[in-house]
């Protein structure tokens, strides 16, 4: 069932989406005009995995590739999860009211515990929501009530972690009506509101099996709950077709099927996600029929892909992109705190030659932080900075600044969206920002998790990062970047009032027209700030076994497992 609210707002990228399934014809096919996801694997060393998992010949097991540390596989508990490829596992084992179901549609959303789309009073601050009857939890059989959506909510909210804006910034308040009946009182018209409810922290746990177990859904639940660590034993507490039956990001990830599903039936036995950080290993298990899909290899690896009729690349459309960080505070950033010093770095990236040759042309880049795709990023496209060396010099003299040592920081052994090794786009920039005279830029390295902590708490001058939707509208992108204390915006020291104000009108604006306004208006502003510069968006590019059919890129899940099958002996 197609969402009203986002029939016109992701238009371009239904537009322009790749074919399902697309197979890739050529290791430098022309990029579509609309991306695909890749905030993907690292290249350090590799792992050894505790054991060697049967893939390719085994029809009931499903094998995935991922650096586990370097991607953030942090932890399997909704009310925490911020990251990003753990998502594909997630979804699959915690559920939401609503979903999407396939990547290459990314504005249809469907109910998935929910009756039907949310029931919105005249004035548009009142959803009421009808959940299935006999959905039954993990590992206990307590059937799903509203009360356990009421319980799951409240501590998202209170364990005041990452995602926990996703409940204030939007919602008053929500209540059980009855066994099987949400009303949520929203904060101001939402016309976002299914999207933010197919956001995996929304996803619903057992509220008995989790206070057993220390979960805290009160205030004070951000010191007092210990569910976490119940749960990164090995358990969970969803409805999915798969259930968590170990957690070990230093090896493997195993999901197992539950056999009690209230849908369809899981497709596989067990699904495993084993811990292996370097392309090449991860391309040549794939060779050798030890796994079935990777989140990634290099770019340079593709055709070695394609030349190997066992292999196959799935290419389809994504809502990540590769961005830069600059601190505007002069205690952070220091001589990155003028705007003319952050222009000047803007003019002095060379943008084609990272997309046409470090991504093999397998990508795009949006001006601003609304990926190409939502709301708004089209109309803004041609106010997109332009590679000029000149007036990059230009700018930089403007800035006052003089002979400067900029420190650009990136997580060690990570990829950015697409494959690419953060190590080679780290260099590239370097090379491309020392283009102005008298920048010197100092390559720092860091181990991913730290980088991204300091990151998070506003520390670092200058960062190379990535970003993912929390759910699939534009306010997703506008809001972290946009807002004063976004989730992003915070970690760079912006903060600009009018933004703010274009926020609070574009989120609860129904008129398609209207709304496109506020958030062009907006990107504008940002663009001019040039805190966060857009490096590129790439398309989603998984390399797979042929006998792998139904997985697919996904712009919020990275990949979605829920269809995928397996030829038998393949």
């Amino acid at each position: 069932m197609e969402n009203g609210q986002n029939e016109m707002v992701l238009r371009s990228l239904n537009a322009l989406r790749l074919s399902r399934r697309r197979l890739v014809g050529t290791a430098a096919a022309t990029a579509v005009a609309l991306p695909a996801t890749g905030w993907i694997s690292g290249q350090s060393a590799t792992a050894t995995p505790r054991r060697t998992a049967r893939a390719q010949g085994d029809a009931a097991t499903l094998v995935g590739l991922d650096n586990l540390p370097g991607q953030n596989w942090l932890y399997y508990d909704p009310a925490r999860l911020y990251e990003i490829n753990p998502a594909s596992g997630f979804q699959v084992v915690y559920e939401c009211l609503y979903h999407i179901p396939d990547g290459y549609e990314i504005g249809t959303i469907e109910p998935l515990l929910a009756e039907d789309m949310p029931a919105v009073s005249e004035d548009g601050l009142t959803a009421t929501i009808k959940i299935k009857s006999g959905v039954t939890f993990h590992n206990s059989g307590n059937e799903m009530t509203a009360d356990d959506w009421i319980w799951s909510w409240n501590r998202l909210k209170n364990l005041l972690g990452n995602p926990s804006f996703l409940v204030t910034d939007f919602i008053e308040s929500f209540s059980a009506v009855d066994p099987t009946t949400i009303e949520i009182k929203l904060l101001s018209s939402n016309a976002a509101l299914a999207a933010i409810l197919t956001s995996l922290p929304f996803a619903v746990t057992d509220r008995v099996a989790a206070q057993e177990h220390g979960g805290v859904a009160e205030e004070g639940a951000d010191e007092s709950d210990t569910l976490t660590d119940w749960l990164n034993e090995g358990n969970s507490i969803g409805t999915g077709p798969y259930r968590l039956a170990q957690w070990d990001v230093a090896n493997e990830i195993i999901l197992e099927n539950n056999a009690e599903y209230w849908g369809d039936a899981a497709a596989f036995d067990r699904i495993i996600f084993r811990n292996v950080a370097d392309s090449s290993t991860r391309l040549q298990l794939l060779e050798t029929g030890e796994a079935d899909f990777a989140f990634s290899v290099d770019p340079d690896q593709f055709q070695q892909v394609l030349d190997n009729p066992g292999l196959q690349l799935i290419e389809g459309p994504s809502l990540a992109y590769e961005y830069l960080a600059l601190n505007v505070t002069e205690e952070v950033g220091g001589p990155l705190a003028s705007k003319d010093a952050r222009q000047a770095i803007a003019h002095a990236i060379d943008y084609s030659g990272i997309i046409d040759g470090l991504v093999a042309g397998r990508a795009v880049r949006p001006a601003t932080v609304v990926p190409l795709g939502l709301l708004g990023a089209e109309e803004v496209q041609e106010l997109a900075y332009q590679t000029d060396i000149t007036r990059a010099n230009e700018l930089w003299a403007a800035s006052g600044n003089g002979p400067t040592e900029l420190t650009l920081t990136y997580g060690a052994g990570q990829s950015a969206p697409g494959g690419l090794s953060r190590d080679i786009l780290a260099a590239k920039l370097q090379q491309d920002i020392q283009n102005i005279e008298g920048v010197t830029v100092t390559l720092t390295p860091m181990d991913s998790n730290q980088r991204l902590q300091d990151y998070r708490d506003g520390k670092l001058q200058f960062t190379m990062s990535d970003w993912s939707p929390d759910y699939a509208d534009v306010h997703t992108y506008a809001d972290p970047f946009g807002r004063t204390d976004g989730a992003a915006a915070r970690r760079v020291g912006y903060s600009d009032p009018e933004v703010d104000a274009l926020l609070l009108e574009g989120i609860a604006e129904q008129d398609v027209a209207a709304r496109t306004e506020d958030y062009v208006e907006l990107q504008q502003i940002l663009l001019d700030a040039a805190a966060f510069l857009i490096e590129f968006q790439p398309n989603y590019v998984v390399p797979a076994s042929a006998a792998i059919q139904g997985l697919a890129p996904h712009g919020v899940y990275i990949v979605q497992l829920r269809y995928a099958t397996k030829e038998a002996g393949a």
